[in-house]
């Protein structure tokens, strides 16, 4: 289901939409409405931000966990981006609970202020949690890149929410049979397996693009953080852009299996060498 705000386009996960129709179903309008209202602020506060960044979100997924946001620019954020980006969605959450729950102290106590505390609890703990590719789990990430790169960051991530949502669903159904229930909590695992899954294959789309660009990225930028890698000849590119670190300009020492230096290729040659040749030319061939 899909709903046009502002050029951005809403799109209702059918999981969410199957709990909605449940819950009107049921009775709960109420609880759907403030749902709804709880993961569009979260994800409109996500927009506001990256706005200041230069990035227009054209696009939001609503999961009933959160959102994922998309943009039309595919450069890498930078991992300060990224943070700041994916931290003011779980704060926004608990800005919102520490209000009704001070509006709950004044005597202004009821079901709709104890349900908003509710939904707005959960949705910051869920989006603090480690797991790609809620604001935790990217947060993480942005952390991870500086030191690892950012295609392994996101893949660690993605390996490690499969694991952390595999055991939550096997404890789950272990739960199930011995007491004979089963928490929201192994179905939301289900679609954030889902969604990591398409996160990946977007963020490994987003890398590629952003490595494309930033040749031209650097004319604007004229100097820039240098980072010095040691590789065999035999190295091919495709290897050597797994160790490419964001906001980062890298000088590649290329050595023979005598650990005697042959040569060093520039960030830019290695660019071109993409452009010419593909990702499985070694980079000696690039000297």
């Amino acid at each position: 289901m899909n709903i046009k705000i502002k050029n951005i386009n809403i799109i209702i996960n059918v999981f969410m939409l199957v709990i909605f129709i449940l819950y009107f179903f049921y009775g709960y309008i109420v609880e759907v409405i403030i749902m709804f209202i709880t993961v569009f602020i979260h994800e409109l506060s996500h927009n506001a931000v990256a706005k200041l960044y230069g990035l227009e979100i054209n696009e939001v997924e609503l999961f009933p966990f959160g959102g994922v946001a998309r943009h039309n620019n595919l450069r890498m954020m930078s991992p300060k981006e990224e943070m700041v980006i994916c931290i003011i969605g779980p704060l926004c959450n608990l800005i919102i609970m520490l209000f009704f729950t001070l509006l709950k102290n004044l005597y202004l106590n009821s079901y709709i202020i104890n349900y908003i505390i509710k939904v707005n609890k959960l949705m910051f703990l869920l989006n603090i949690a480690p797991v790609f590719p809620l604001d935790g789990g990217k947060v993480a990430r942005s952390l991870l890149s500086l030191f690892i790169g950012y295609k392994s960051a996101t893949n660690k991530l993605v390996y490690s929410t499969y694991f952390i949502c595999t055991f939550i669903i096997l404890y789950d159904i272990l739960n199930g049979i011995i007491k004979l229930e089963i928490t929201y909590l192994s179905i939301v695992a289900v679609f954030t397996i889902v969604a990591a899954k398409k996160e990946r294959e977007m963020a490994a789309f987003v890398f590629i693009s952003g490595i494309m660009r930033k040749k031209d990225e650097f004319k604007k930028t004229k100097i820039s953080k240098v980072h010095f890698l040691v590789c065999l000849t035999s190295v091919n590119i495709k290897e050597a852009i797994e160790y490419i670190l964001p906001s980062r300009y890298h000088i590649f020492i290329l050595i023979n299996n005598n650990g005697e230096t042959i040569g060093t290729i520039t960030e830019i040659q290695l660019i071109d060498g993409i452009y010419r040749y593909g990702y499985d030319i070694t980079l000696e061939k690039l000297l």
